[in-house]
Order: structure tokens, then sequence, then C-alpha cells
């Protein structure tokens, strides 16, 4: 069985139910999905570090939350360097500030929900 574990940071409970619903029909195709939830940098921080974790999911519109200064963070640490980190936002936000911090992905909640699915499953 494909098995991935993924980060979520997001304080969205829309974009968190929509994530878990994904995941739940992702099993009836054989590939298991584990989600990890943080809402707090230093959770995050914890939990980016383990080493089967697939990916993170980093939701930009969390307000107690620096996710540029995040993002920096991961890519400085040897050990999480290499995580893939896959940016959702909703209103405006400076997205090269985001790429020069090192997120790979970045695309509207909007977008996200249509490919939800494929990013997880693969």
């Amino acid at each position: 069985m494909n098995t991935k574990k993924i980060l979520l940071i997001t304080s969205d409970s829309e974009l968190n139910g929509i994530i878990k619903i994904s995941a739940l029909t992702l099993t009836k195709l054989n590939c298991q999905v584990s989600i990890i939830e943080a809402v707090d940098i230093e959770s995050a921080m914890t939990e980016s570090a383990s080493s089967d974790l697939s990916f993170i999911i980093l939701d930009l519109d969390i307000s107690n939350f620096d996710a540029a200064d995040f993002i920096k963070k991961i890519r400085a640490n040897t050990g999480t360097a290499g995580k893939k980190i896959i940016s959702v936002y909703s209103g405006l936000v400076d997205l090269k500030k985001f790429h020069s911090a090192g997120c790979d992905s970045i695309m509207s909640k909007e977008e996200f929900r249509k490919v939800v699915v494929n990013i997880l499953k693969y």
C-alpha cells in the first residue's frame, strides 16, 4: 500500500475538511494518507522533522504564524531542507516573498480544491 504522511498547517476548518475528505477518498484507491495537523510554529517545526513526512501544506492565511520565516527555517535545517512545501492562500499575498523563502508551490485555495486529490496521491 502506498502511504503518505502530510503535515497540514492551517486554522481554516473548510480547508482542513476538504483535505481529510480527499484523504479518505484515496483509501479506496489503495493510497493511505496520514494527516498531521499543526496550528503554531513550534508544533509545525517539531512535526516537520519527521523522517517519513512526504510534504507540507501551509496555509498562508494563518494570522498567528509567520509563514515566510517558517519556510526559511525548514530550508535552513539540513534534516528538513528537502521537504516539499505547498502553500495555499485566499487573500492577497506577496508570491515572490514566499517563492524566495523556498516554497515549492503556491496556489489559491480555489485552485488547490480542484487538484487536492492529485496532490495527495502523487
